[in-house]
């Protein structure tokens, strides 16, 4: 009985422990229909855009001058082959999703707007 509680235990740190989030959780749920809903070219403002997913986690210029804001969000997940003793050191990974959600502005106003929704994945270890 003990040694099936303790593997319960362990269980369920290993699959808390398992997955992690980064980014703006603004568009942690956000689809290209929803944020179409909430953004609308050529009307929207940036103090729209602002009070509806905060501010943005990079800022830049495109070489004609118009301010493009991103907002990204990622989930990934630990590779099981991560808790196997020994292996793990020598290989270890993760996989997820990324979204990304990029505004050119003109002027005060959005020009553009875009939401990407990525496929991504990491590995490491001695063995890389």
């Amino acid at each position: 009985m003990k040694n099936t509680t303790l593997a319960g235990c362990l269980a369920a740190l290993l699959t808390l422990s398992a997955c992690a989030s980064s980014g703006n959780e603004s568009i942690k749920n956000e689809t290209g229909a929803t944020v179409d809903q909430k953004i609308q070219d050529g009307v929207t403002t940036k103090d729209q855009v602002r009070a509806q997913f905060g501010d943005p986690m990079d800022t830049s210029f495109t070489d004609s001058g118009h301010e493009v804001w991103k907002y990204a969000f990622t989930k990934s997940k630990e590779d099981g082959t991560n808790f196997i003793p020994y292996y793990g050191m020598f290989s270890s990974g993760s996989h997820g999703t990324e979204k990304q959600l990029s505004i050119i502005f003109n002027g005060n106003k959005v020009w553009h707007h875009s939401l990407s929704n990525s496929a991504v994945k990491s590995h490491g270890g001695l063995g890389s």
